[in-house]
């Protein structure tokens, strides 16, 4: 087994009520890895093994102050009812999304449409009470840059370093949401293009206000040149 795998079995099997049951070699024992670390000592050496380790810490407490753990599983999920923005913050979140991700979207025919309607420019607003958020199966603009983001992390990863397969699989369950991967995995992403550190920020942001799939072109006709975007806080139940 690679040296700094092994280290990390070591590590698991420390802080395990079951250290037989330790197999780094399944990806099982890669999800919530340092949340399962309960001695601060050996947790400061897992976390040690990673070149990006205080980058992607930073980024994790970012997550956690608006975020809380599922008990007895590990996953984070947004705190809803605490965390809320401004009108025009929101807006600017969703436009700096978008545009972030334009230079990460696939240049295939099928998203066409979906470039041409990010160059061409266009209004973000906040979504009428009557409207309804589309389906995530309907709306293309959330599709378009789901798939960009999930294929931008799945090239740029570094598969090569075998320990950081613990990384990637700990980063992916935690939130199981795409847009928190790649914004606590992007400093060890092998960059292409020159890209911001803060490419991922308002994707995250938005996933912490649960707007991440609440954006969309308006009435899904590109010729709108308008993006409705619909918080949950503005849901008639609220």
């Amino acid at each position: 087994m690679d040296p700094k795998l092994n280290m990390l079995t070591e590590i698991l099997k420390r802080n395990s009520d079951d250290p037989d049951s330790v197999d780094m070699l399944n990806e099982v024992d890669h999800y919530f890895f340092f949340q399962s670390i309960s001695n601060a000592d050996d947790l400061e050496a897992a976390w040690s093994l990673f070149d990006e380790h205080k980058e992607i810490r930073s980024r994790l407490l970012n997550l956690e102050i608006d975020a809380r753990e599922i008990p007895g599983w590990g996953y984070l999920v947004p705190q809803l009812d605490q965390v809320r923005c401004s009108e025009n913050e929101l807006l600017a979140l969703v436009s700096s999304h978008i545009s972030m991700l334009r230079p990460l979207l696939l240049e295939e025919d099928y998203n066409e449409e979906i470039i041409s309607f990010i160059d061409r420019g266009f209004a973000i607003e906040i979504a009428p009470a009557p409207v309804e958020i589309p389906d995530v199966s309907e709306n293309e603009l959330f599709g378009v840059l789901y798939e960009a983001i999930s294929e931008y992390r799945i090239e740029h990863y570094p598969y090569d370093i075998p320990h950081y397969e613990v990384l990637r699989n700990w980063a992916i369950y935690l939130t199981k949401c795409d847009e928190v991967a790649c914004y606590l995995l992007w400093p060890c992403l092998k960059h292409k293009l020159t890209l911001p550190d803060s490419c991922m920020d308002a994707g995250a942001k938005l996933w912490k206000l649960g707007c991440r799939d609440r954006y969309w072109v308006k009435d899904l006709d590109f010729e709108s040149k308008t993006v409705y975007v619909k918080p949950a806080w503005l849901d008639k139940h609220n």
